[in-house]
């Protein structure tokens, strides 16, 4: 039974995996092994689910019973997904804690050196959002060259991704922060996006961290560009066209033009709403008040008019807080 639950979550059947899992648990009667196993499951499921909270304490249990009874290969992965859930909650002390906590177990694993790119990959996004430069272009790097040497695309790919974003965002808290690493890294992702020409998520992703890039450089005309047609290519992918709307509308703001920087920013609420990713609604949500906070109501009222005019109700995609500003 394990077995196939294992084979449920690898394929992403997580609603019906956990449903499972959960069930087995009840019935109870497993051995220490199976229960650290089934824990490791119910944790990535909700990890799949985006429910990073939920995830914690199966996870944790699951990290227990591992490291009691020495099944290292289940501990090694469980370290990385309870780490995750740790980054879903914001509690990144937590998070790096299992993930360095996960290669003093290297010499132990049989199947679970699978994972040290996923780790380190992890580890760069727990430091970058603790704002911790060094540390996060560090392990990201050490990602990359991990799946490189394994011809991994994807995984090197999505590192050069990460890289690029620490560096713009280190160069936005300070200003003499050097960015020619960037220009090397888009040479990269450009190649691998070509090599895989039938894979839209490369292209899109390409043209979206070119168009940050070229926003950072004040070249205002060629990132708007840009983050059109990552949205053209990569039509559906609402973590992605919400990232191309809210570089649009820093575009629209550093050219003063104040209606259209609360439209990108509304349409990229309207995204992270759709594809469920609630982080990322709180930031378009936090731009558009920013907006008003800056322009007054008048701005909003505006965009309302306008979206009126093509027989839309803008209050339906507007929180209640930002639709009392209307009266």
């Amino acid at each position: 039974m394990v077995e196939y639950l294992i084979k449920l979550m690898e394929e992403g059947e997580f609603q019906k995996c956990l449903r499972l899992a959960e069930q087995q648990l009840m019935r109870g009667g497993m051995s220490l092994s199976e229960m650290s196993q089934l824990n490791m499951v119910i944790c990535r499921c909700r990890l799949g689910l985006q429910d990073s909270y939920g995830a914690i304490p199966s996870g944790l249990l699951a990290v227990k019973l591992a490291r009691d009874i020495g099944e290292w290969d289940i501990l090694g992965r469980a370290l990385l997904n309870v780490g995750t859930a740790y980054v879903g909650a914001r509690q990144y002390d937590e998070a790096l804690q299992h993930f360095y906590s996960y290669f003093e177990h290297l010499n132990r694993y049989a199947t679970a050196h699978r994972f040290e790119g996923a780790v380190w990959k992890s580890i760069g996004t727990a430091h970058q959002r603790k704002l911790e430069t060094k540390l996060a272009i560090d392990a990201f790097e050490r990602a990359r060259r991990w799946f490189s040497r394994r011809g991994v695309d994807h995984s090197t790919f999505t590192c050069t991704h990460d890289l690029i974003n620490t560096y713009l965002q280190a160069a936005e808290r300070d200003p003499d922060f050097q960015l020619q690493p960037v220009a090397d890294l888009l040479k990269e992702q450009k190649a691998i996006a070509r090599s895989n020409s039938d894979d839209t998520f490369y292209r899109g992703t390409y043209l979206l961290d070119q168009a940050s890039f070229y926003l950072h450089q004040n070249r205002v005309g060629r990132a708007m560009v840009s983050a059109m047609k990552a949205m053209e290519v990569r039509k559906g992918d609402h973590q992605l066209v919400f990232h191309s709307h809210m570089v649009l509308h820093r575009c629209n703001l550093t050219l003063g033009d104040m209606k259209q920087a609360l439209g990108y920013a509304l349409a990229a609420r309207v995204e992270a709403l759709q594809g469920r990713h609630y982080e990322l609604e709180f930031l378009a949500a936090q731009a558009m008040a920013d907006v008003i906070r800056r322009e007054g109501t008048e701005v909003l009222q505006q965009l309302d008019a306008e979206y009126q005019a093509l027989g839309v109700d803008l209050g339906q995609y507007l929180s209640p807080s930002i639709l009392g500003r209307l009266n």
